[in-house]
């Protein structure tokens, strides 16, 4: 007579970590619960867009570009109907918090950005004609009598900033476009004319302008920069 060994597989539960994140995400919650519940004022328009933002930002797995902008709008329009909420007017102010730490992010790409460094800055090093790119012949003169003042030393950085408020359909109404050009014709200008290295000249655009007209938002500033010892 034959016996049969029946051998009962142990399944594997959730990971251990779990209940403390789970505590973690009850005990969160609760705060915030008491926070609403405290509050003297209750502004129901924030709190769709917080949660609204919240749901967006779980179904994206918080990575841009997964939701499309008409899924992101179905998903506040939803949650403003639970608070019986007119439709947002302009969906665009539902989150600049998205912009604004992009930007973060870039302008502290490398975690050297960061650390304390001198610098010396030259405000309107170049200005350009309305709409324009191209560094005009007053341009070109102003640029060689700060040649050697602009020069980067050793260790140093010369970082030119172009600015625009005024791109027109040249460059499709994309400001950040027509800074980085204008960045760009006063770096290749000060290589080929006054042999400048290369390597120790960056040309960036402003990532926002402000809301001025005028030359200060049609220019470049340069700044010299020398990084920490």
């Amino acid at each position: 007579m034959t016996k049969v060994i029946v051998q009962k597989v142990k399944k594997k539960g959730a990971p251990a970590y779990m209940v403390s994140f789970g505590d973690m995400m009850t005990l969160i919650l609760c705060f915030f619960i008491l926070l609403v519940a405290l509050a003297e004022e209750r502004q129901y328009g924030l709190m769709a867009k917080g949660i609204g933002s919240f749901v967006v930002a779980l179904k994206s797995h918080g990575l841009e570009g997964i939701l499309s902008a008409s899924e992101k709008q179905d998903i506040h329009e939803q949650v403003r109907r639970r608070f019986n909420l007119p439709p947002e007017e302009d969906p665009e102010r539902r989150a600049p918090h998205t912009e604004a730490a992009l930007h973060e992010l870039l302008r502290a790409e490398h975690i050297e950005a960061l650390q304390a460094r001198d610098e010396v800055r030259q405000l309107g090093v170049a200005n350009f004609e309305q709409g324009e790119g191209t560094l005009t012949s007053s341009a070109r003169r102003f640029l060689d009598e700060l040649a050697d003042s602009l020069r980067p030393g050793r260790g140093q950085t010369l970082v030119l900033e172009g600015h625009a408020n005024d791109a027109g359909q040249a460059y499709f109404g994309d400001n950040a476009w027509l800074a980085q050009v204008r960045a760009r014709s006063v770096r290749n200008y000060l290589i080929e004319r006054h042999d400048f290295d290369p390597r120790r000249v960056e040309a960036r655009a402003w990532f926002g302008e402000l809301p001025e007209t005028g030359i200060a938002a049609q220019g470049v500033d340069a700044r010299l920069v020398t990084p920490p010892k």
